[in-house]
């Protein structure tokens, strides 16, 4: 197992956002709503991003996710959410975004905000459900840039890359245990073959270090391969997590 290894870095300002997908669905019995990721970031100078990714339970066809925050002014605003596709058969992804360059007049300015405070509003069949920590709001800030919170899952993909021989990216994992592996199962002839290789701790992904980004590196890739699927494992305390974006692995492509 690789034990994370604390090392000095600085963080860069991020210039893209995070695309954020989760192994399976996230839900408990009884939460038709549940957050799965959120950020605060920085992607360009002077422009700060609000975004995130939530599941529901696809109750009926005529629904309203809305995102009921406040950026510290004292002052509480909406921002509806936007379907993205199923999860499973019984659930939906969902994601919002908000940012400084695509406000109107009306809505509050992000920029000087340190701490974002957040619930989620899940409208359907004339039914309200909520999703607000568990009465605590959660809660994003600002960390060198960036903050990032998960919600249910453990594990996700963060960033990729497929490029001359090397296969490479990151990965975010809640922070668990000291002692965690993170895995990248993955195959080049779509999985006649198989290879895994792991990933070693990089840098805390926010202030409190509740979630951890992990790298990886392949360098024994054929300039031949046009293409590489792929998931990923992540063991601590003797349990094991996926990320295998809902059963349907992930593909990168070279350019």
């Amino acid at each position: 197992m690789f034990k994370k290894m604390k090392k000095s870095v600085s963080i860069l300002v991020l210039a893209a956002v995070f695309v954020l997908t989760f192994a399976q669905s996230v839900f408990a019995s009884d939460q038709p709503v549940q957050l799965t990721s959120a950020n605060l970031y920085l992607y360009k100078y002077g422009y700060v991003g609000f975004s995130g990714n939530i599941e529901v339970s696809n109750l009926g066809n005529q629904k309203t996710v809305t995102i009921h925050y406040t950026p510290g002014d004292g002052q509480w605003y909406d921002t509806n959410a936007s379907y993205q596709g199923p999860t499973d058969s019984t659930h939906e992804k969902w994601s919002f975004m908000v940012s400084t360059d695509n406000m109107s007049n009306n809505n509050p300015q992000l920029t000087n905000a340190q701490t974002i405070q957040f619930a989620i509003k899940y409208e359907v069949n004339g039914q309200t459900y909520w999703d607000s920590n568990n009465g605590q709001n959660y809660s994003v800030s600002r960390f060198n840039e960036s903050s990032t919170i998960l919600g249910k899952p453990n594990v996700f993909r963060a960033y990729y890359d497929l490029y001359e021989n090397t296969f490479s990216g990151s990965v975010y994992v809640k922070n668990l245990a000291y002692s965690k592996e993170v895995k990248i199962k993955y195959t080049t002839d779509n999985w006649n073959t198989t290879r895994e290789g792991y990933a070693s701790y990089s840098i805390p992904a926010n202030s409190d270090g509740s979630v951890e980004i992990w790298d990886f590196s392949f360098n024994n890739i054929d300039p031949s391969v046009t293409q590489i699927q792929y998931a990923i494992s992540y063991t601590a305390n003797g349990q094991t997590y996926w990320d295998n974006n809902y059963g349907n692995n992930y593909t990168v492509n070279r350019y």
